[in-house]
């Protein structure tokens, strides 16, 4: 895998160019890092060390918190003595995780950055270079790639909508990927990816961070959502790149999708009209119902369709377990804790 693109343009001019440094005065960083790990021990090592040559411009902090089993807190802890331990709370989710970390920041900036995620060399300063570039926006994000180097799904998050859902379950599924020419060039975006983007510490306290209801998934889709009615614009940096590891397991696990489901239903329930979130469940339940039946039945005979029924095995044939999203009496956790954590 090449280095980043230098980004383009004038370069930016918050400070000095120096040597980048973890280090602070009183009036704290230029920038916070931000990494909820969950079991994250295998991949947490490149993720904080690509920190510093992504960032040589600014001063920064990372801080951490392990929702998991305490193994990549100890290992940070012996690796990474300047990272900033926040104690753990058990397995608070993402949204939770992420806000705790930012009670404890003191950057102007905050990035969210996942365990999963190494930076190129100068992506960070390319998010800065944005900055300059873009300053009525609230929010930066870089482009994400996969081992290949091209970029991956997570640049094309949708927003949940009646009229995608009609259309998945009317089987017309949209690819979720950008055409490449619009990843090559800073563009204006309806959301970017959670796992790496910069916030203004002000466009943060406005929305109050994320909403801690959300446990996995949809937690960023929510926050851009409360953010773009409050007037705020989001800039994806062309030139602020990382490769994304997704290394929390298969993709296609069917608890991952089971999660996902709950965080798209909880975004129906937070956001739409009770009829209308009603409806949207219905139809995510269809497409889900039909990509498992595809799996079933063709499997064997069209590749592409052999995870899909492992993947949907949960979220189509068990509803009930998402379709009250992360309510805290009838939702997928509730569910999921009075089963011993399996679903039956």
């Amino acid at each position: 895998m090449t280095d980043a693109p230098a980004p383009p343009g004038p370069p930016f001019a918050l400070e000095p160019e120096s040597a980048p440094t973890a280090q602070t005065g009183d009036s704290g960083p230029d920038l916070s890092v931000l990494v909820v790990a969950y079991n994250s021990a295998r991949l947490i090592e490149a993720c904080i060390a690509s920190v510093a040559p992504a960032c040589t411009r600014q001063s920064f902090e990372i801080l951490l918190i392990d929702n998991g089993d305490g193994s990549t807190e100890a290992l940070v802890q012996e690796r990474f003595p300047e990272v900033r331990i926040i104690p753990s709370r058990g397995n608070i989710g993402f949204a939770a995780g992420n806000n705790a970390l930012a009670s404890h920041a003191r950057g102007r900036y905050l990035l969210l950055l996942n365990p999963d995620m190494k930076l190129f060399p100068r992506a960070i300063d390319a998010l800065f270079e944005g900055v300059a570039a873009y300053p009525g926006a609230s929010a930066w994000g870089g482009v994400t790639v996969d081992a290949q180097g091209c970029p991956d799904t997570g640049n094309a998050i949708p927003m949940p909508s009646l009229g995608a859902f009609a259309q998945a379950a009317l089987g017309r599924y949209a690819e979720a990927r950008l055409p490449a020419e619009r990843l090559e060039q800073d563009s204006e975006a309806e959301l970017l990816m959670g796992g790496f983007v910069m916030f203004t510490r002000s466009a943060w306290e406005a929305a109050k961070g994320l909403d801690d209801r959300y446990f996995l998934y949809c937690e960023e889709v929510d926050l851009f959502h409360r953010l773009t009615r409050m007037g705020h614009r989001f800039w994806r940096i062309a030139a602020a790149r990382g490769y994304h590891a997704a290394g929390h397991g298969d993709g296609s696990s069917p608890m991952r999708m089971l999660y996902h489901a709950a965080g798209t239903t909880e975004f129906m329930r937070v956001h739409w009209s009770p009829l209308a979130a009603e409806l949207g469940k219905a139809l995510f339940w269809i497409a889900a119902l039909e990509r498992y039946l595809a799996g079933r039945l063709l499997g064997r005979r069209i590749p592409k369709l052999q995870s899909r029924e492992k993947a949907y095995h949960f979220t189509a044939r068990r509803p009930g377990l998402w379709w009250h999203g992360y309510d805290k009496e009838r939702g997928l956790l509730a569910q999921l804790e009075q089963r011993g954590g399996v679903p039956l």
